[in-house]
């Protein structure tokens, strides 16, 4: 018996101390990845901390010190890892502008944290003229590499609907295990079509790797300083798509971020109607 929950990723930051800023939440939270992954009660979750160094967040962002101290500081630590115990698979995200050498430290920690199951690549390869970019050579390389540490790890990539997949999806296929699927700005139409997009991807990666759909609760496809959740309407129309789909095997699973946002009033009534519906799902679900 599989449970749509079963299917479930969580996504977002394990904090050292609440309340407290976190990446890409306006205010504080008091709600770590862990904390969210127990609400919705679902076992594997995308673990953020250690795309960024304490450097490159001063270089790039103006967060607030307290963000830095409670969540990047103590990435990849003992504790952060051990907050994580109670789920099953954890996929540790690489440190953009250092991309091997990050693959290679999350390989040798999941030696100790057995339930570090793999890596993985945000925002993979939006242009060719990014910095960020990985060549199949590089990712070839990146996976030799992980491997001859630990074997059993996969390698997933976050991929957007509205680029083009022989950039970011073809060149890639023989090397990555699961590709996520996300939809930038809100938008229902594409809704109304997501069985399509999907198909798209599934011709291209085949029936052999996960191909799962990331949900925003949050609108920073309008701006990144959008202080607003994704219009509910659009939301329930996400969540919804994304279960049908999943049930109907069409997708491997779906991700539900970011966590920070759970214990955010603003989000209140998108992440109580979240939770209520993916329990009505596997409540009355029969299976013989």
């Amino acid at each position: 018996m599989t449970r749509l929950k079963d299917k479930l990723f969580s996504w977002g930051y394990v904090l050292d101390k609440t309340p407290t800023a976190a990446p890409f939440v306006f205010g504080k939270t008091r709600c770590s990845l862990e904390t969210a992954a127990a609400y919705l009660g679902v076992h594997k979750a995308f673990y953020m901390n250690s795309m960024f160094n304490v450097d490159y967040v001063r270089k790039h962002f103006r967060w607030d010190q307290e963000c830095l101290d409670n969540c990047i500081a103590g990435r990849m630590s003992d504790a952060q890892l051990t907050r994580l115990a109670d789920i099953d698979e954890v996929f540790c995200t690489l440190e953009h502008d250092n991309y091997f050498d990050s693959a290679l430290q999350i390989a040798e920690r999941s030696l100790q944290f057995r339930n570090i199951k793999g890596i993985q690549f945000d925002d993979f390869n939006q242009s060719r003229d990014s910095p960020n970019y990985v060549s199949p050579a590089t990712l070839r390389d990146i996976r030799r590499a992980i491997r001859t540490i630990n074997p059993i790890l996969r390698i997933a990539i976050v991929t957007y609907s509205h680029l083009p997949v022989e950039l970011q999806i073809t060149p890639f296929v023989e090397d990555v295990d699961i590709v996520s699927r996300w939809c930038w700005i809100p938008s229902q139409d594409y809704w109304n079509q997501h069985a399509d997009d999907i198909k798209k991807v599934r011709d291209v990666i085949g029936n052999d790797k996960q191909l799962i759909q990331g949900l925003y609760i949050h609108d920073f496809g309008t701006s990144m300083f959008c202080q607003y959740p994704v219009p509910l309407e659009i939301f329930r129309k996400s969540l919804i798509a994304a279960c049908e789909n999943t049930c109907g095997g069409l997708l491997d699973g779906l991700i539900i971020p970011q966590t920070g946002w759970f214990s955010a009033t603003s989000h209140y009534e998108h992440v109580s109607w979240m939770k209520q519906y993916l329990d009505w799902c596997d409540a009355t679900a029969t299976f013989r």
